[in-house]
């Protein structure tokens, strides 16, 4: 993980050459995710949970209306299960749980800016999960424990984002995780973010 973070710093200012725009900004938002399984009796009972995402981006401008940029994320993802009686681990647990886990996501993305200040965007996005926890309550008993998930996380991101002026831009996304969350299990990450966004510094 010490070697992404280097990359990303590196990719920075690898960049930064007297003809090259380099802008350098931080973001916050709201992040609503889930887990898929795959088989819709499962999924039915598989509810959105609220998290945030907060963390500094890095955006080159190859073109008057492409850019490229890197970010330096963290997100709080995770899901809520509704099922009335589910298997965790071994444990039977009765009316539901709550998974939230803790990640470091690094998205390198192409923005496409279309018309006035609005863009679009897309590309692939690395994750590596810190920790993750289950909470459950059961028989009035409120238990926490660490659950057992897969280190690196591979997904597709794209959305729609607008420049509001003052450095600042709003930006919308959804995240399509293709790896398995937990060893043995068809989980995968699907994440949507609402993000507030403000450049530090550009050198034009």
């Amino acid at each position: 993980m010490k070697r992404t973070i280097l990359f990303f710093i590196l990719f920075i200012f690898a960049i930064n050459s007297a003809s090259a725009q380099i802008t350098v900004g931080a973001k916050v938002g709201l992040n609503l995710s889930k887990e898929y399984y795959g088989e819709k009796l499962i999924d039915e009972d598989i509810d959105f949970r609220a998290g945030l995402n907060v963390g500094f981006l890095g955006k080159y401008k190859i073109k008057e209306k492409l850019d490229i940029q890197a970010e330096l994320l963290y997100s709080q993802q995770g899901f809520k299960d509704n099922v009335p009686v589910t298997y965790v681990g071994g444990y039977a647990i009765r009316d539901g749980y709550k998974i939230l886990s803790h990640n470091l996501n690094i998205p390198v993305l192409l923005k496409y800016h279309i018309y006035k200040g609005f863009y679009l965007e897309a590309g692939p996005q690395a994750g590596f999960c810190f920790y993750a926890r289950l909470q459950h309550d059961e028989d009035g008993i409120d238990e926490t424990f660490n659950m057992d998930r897969e280190l690196i996380d591979f997904s597709l991101a794209g959305g729609v984002g607008v420049d509001i002026g003052n450095r600042l831009s709003v930006n919308a996304r959804y995240n399509h995780g293709f790896t398995e969350t937990t060893p043995e299990s068809s989980f995968k990450n699907r994440v949507i973010q609402i993000s507030l966004s403000y450049n530090l510094w550009s050198n034009r």
